[in-house]
């Protein structure tokens, strides 16, 4: 393979590695160029929000090289985005060769994501403490706290379930808010008075903020496609939410004053 060719699938692995962990486009870039400028190569990219553009220029000879590479799915991986930065320094500084940049690269695709279960108490921890928060500091609080923190995790199992059969995401976001709106109305046919700060607190583990702020960076700093593209997608998982919400409240009888 010729050596325009390797740096072509480097640095769209690269792209793909920080946009599916979470990255705005400008740092993308940024570490893109910087990998790209220490090799000697010049890259321009066209980010839209299911693929990238990608063509490399060889600041010596000229040649160029494009790719195609598509993004299927859009999740949070800081950790990913933090050692691609801290590689990206290393191969400017250190002048690090392909073959060196690939192992490192290659070496932070087989790195663990986070604990899903360890991951999931503390989401459920979140949403019973917001619980909490909005009761204010009464008694009645504590059962308001530990109704958030079940239906928290009674959702995330839920949202679970779905994805590991592959479906589609808005219809997991539409669900995991009925399960976890539901529980909490379980509760409320049970007889527990207290429970509208925990209906309020058991949705917003589901908030997209991710999407939200990288669509708004996004469309700030001049990259107007992926970032109206994520803003989109972010309302879309938004209204799922509220559809879920509603079904669990209609299935339920709640009224709504």
């Amino acid at each position: 393979m010729k050596e325009i060719e390797r740096v072509a699938l480097l640095l769209s692995e690269v792209n793909f590695i920080l946009i599916t962990g979470g990255a705005n486009t400008r740092r993308v870039l940024r570490n893109v160029n910087r990998i790209a400028g220490a090799l000697n190569y010049h890259c321009e990219v066209f980010y839209s929000f299911s693929a990238i553009i990608l063509t490399v220029y060889n600041n010596t000879t000229g040649e160029k090289e494009t790719i195609v590479k598509s993004i299927p799915h859009h999740g949070v991986n800081f950790n990913a985005i933090s050692d691609i930065s801290i590689l990206s320094w290393r191969v400017l500084e250190k002048k690090l060769r392909i073959d060196a940049i690939e192992r490192e690269l290659a070496y932070i695709k087989k790195k663990p994501h986070y604990n899903m279960y360890f991951m999931w108490f503390f989401v459920s921890l979140a949403g019973g403490s917001l619980a909490y928060i909005f009761g204010g500091d009464h008694h009645n609080s504590y059962i308001e706290f530990g109704i958030s923190f079940l239906a928290t995790l009674t959702g995330l199992l839920g949202r679970r379930l779905l994805q590991l059969r592959k479906f589609n995401v808005f219809i997991c976001w539409a669900w995991a808010a009925f399960v976890s709106v539901s529980v909490v109305n379980i509760f409320r046919t049970f007889g527990v008075e207290e429970y509208k700060n925990a209906l309020a607190a058991c949705v917003l583990w589901l908030i997209p903020g991710v999407p939200l702020i990288n669509g708004f960076i996004d469309s700030l700093t001049g990259y107007i496609v992926s970032g109206v593209a994520k803003l989109f997608y972010a309302m879309l998982l938004i209204f799922m939410i509220s559809i879920g919400f509603y079904l669990s409240l209609f299935v339920f009888g709640y009224e709504l004053l």
